[in-house]
């Protein structure tokens, strides 16, 4: 479960199609994946239109600290810098692949930071990419693991491969592959989606536990396609750190 958490999936931004809206005016109202949900039984499964954003969207991560309470007193004494590093997937619904963070082909030097609580980590210009710029479907959906590796550099590259080949076999991957073979989305393909992207994190989160490193904190976001959408930066705070985003 993430312990930072940024809007829902259920507010990715669609519609009904409008063949059935044209016989039932009142569909005009469920303009989210929630508010589909809560259309009468006669028409579900319904078929759906995805909103698309009016303009690009991408999003990077600025900086990184860790909170003064990421380890107890005795741990900083005995262990003042932390190497720690981050994971991060984000897709929308256009069919689109999912987008990974930093990617099979990163060193360990590249990705492995040497941090101690309190002090912050900032990235180069708007940040670590974690979704290139363009106009987005439905929404866009990111997730940020962020741990800390007890391994060191050793077998990081291992457990890059193993996450990217988790992500490329996943249900997740061969749902929106489906999207993007035309084959249209309705309210059981948006369910099943919803459940793979739990199921991936899941699947993730297994491969960096058996690496033996210990989880910091998991940021889980959302942005529907229909909301606004001004470049900037925003901050989030977890349990054991603090992030800040650029949307670009």
């Amino acid at each position: 479960m993430a312990l930072i958490k940024y809007g829902s999936f259920d507010i990715f931004s669609a519609k009904i199609a409008s063949v059935q809206r044209a016989t039932r005016p009142y569909l005009e109202l469920f303009r989210t994946v929630s508010d589909i949900r809560e259309a009468t039984r006669a028409i579900q499964p319904a078929q759906l239109e995805l909103d698309v954003s009016s303009g690009a969207r991408g999003l990077a991560l600025k900086s990184l600290k860790l909170t003064l309470g990421f380890e107890g007193f005795m741990q900083n004494f005995l262990n003042p810098t932390n190497e720690v590093y981050f994971l991060a997937w984000s897709w929308d619904l256009s069919g689109a692949p999912i987008f990974e963070y930093p990617g099979i082909n990163s060193t360990p030097q590249q990705c492995i930071i040497p941090m101690k609580p309190g002090f912050t980590r900032e990235f180069l210009g708007s940040g670590a990419l974690l979704f290139p710029a363009r106009r987005i479907t439905g929404g866009l959906a990111v997730r940020i693991m962020i741990w800390e590796s007890d391994q060191g550099m050793r077998a990081f590259g291992k457990v890059l491969t193993e996450v990217s080949h988790t992500i490329k076999t996943s249900k997740l991957h061969s749902l929106l592959t489906t999207i993007s073979l035309g084959a249209g989305i309705s309210t059981t393909t948006i369910s099943l989606i919803k459940e793979a992207s739990v199921e991936l994190a899941n699947c993730i989160g297994k491969i960096l536990q058996a690496n033996s490193d210990d989880f910091v904190d998991f940021f889980e976001g959302y942005y529907p396609a229909a909301d606004g959408w001004l470049p900037g930066e925003e901050t989030h705070r977890g349990n054991a750190c603090e992030i800040t985003l650029t949307r670009l």
